[in-house]
């Protein structure tokens, strides 16, 4: 599963070309973005009307806007209880959170959520300063029999050693300012590694 991640900044109809360029090589785009309720939902329907998979939408935290465009994909902040109670009030959704910690890797687990974001897993640039998960915390996360996604500094150099027992990977960076060929290596790159 390849999920990208929008940088969190406002969202152009540059990122609908983008992303309407790596659309058949992703799963997935999560929404990050400071935009207001009602520019978002502009922009979305500028991204829908261009053809984009609603499928493929998934919204950060804001069910309320989700409900509104019939988007059943969601994410969340780690330990968001929002998540847990829309997973079991509306089980047909999918429901993901970001999880640091084994402790929210469990609860995410007992409360049924889809898939976690986990990370990160190499040196980011949106993590300065802060170092990467060590192999020992990798193994510790991937050893609680839940479906992770990796994410960090994950680029054309580091995709293959992402450990394979991650169910995909998701890309801020790499999905929205690398040249389109190097996206397509990475994500082929990454499909061999999970051969493996």
């Amino acid at each position: 599963m390849i999920i990208a991640v929008t940088p969190y900044e406002l969202l152009t109809d540059q990122h609908i070309q983008r992303l309407n360029m790596i659309e058949p090589q992703i799963d997935g785009v999560l929404l990050r973005t400071p935009m207001t309720q009602l520019s978002l939902i502009e922009w979305l329907h500028a991204l829908l009307q261009d053809e984009f998979p609603k499928s493929k939408v998934i919204i950060h935290t804001d069910i309320t806007l989700a409900k509104r465009m019939g988007i059943q994909r969601l994410h969340f902040k780690e330990g968001d209880k929002q998540a847990f109670h829309l997973k079991e009030t509306h089980p047909s959704y999918s429901v993901s959170m970001s999880v640091h910690h084994v402790e929210s890797i469990i609860k995410a687990r007992e409360h049924q959520l889809d898939f976690g974001l986990f990370g990160h897993v190499f040196p980011s640039a949106s993590k300065q300063g802060k170092p990467p998960r060590t192999n020992a915390e990798v193994c510790a996360a991937l050893s609680e029999q839940f479906p992770l996604i990796a994410i960090g500094g994950i680029d054309q150099h580091t995709v293959t050693q992402v450990n394979p027992k991650f169910i995909g990977m998701a890309c801020i960076r790499s999905a929205f300012n690398i040249p389109i060929q190097v996206f397509d290596e990475m994500v082929q790159k990454w499909k061999m590694n999970k051969e493996r």
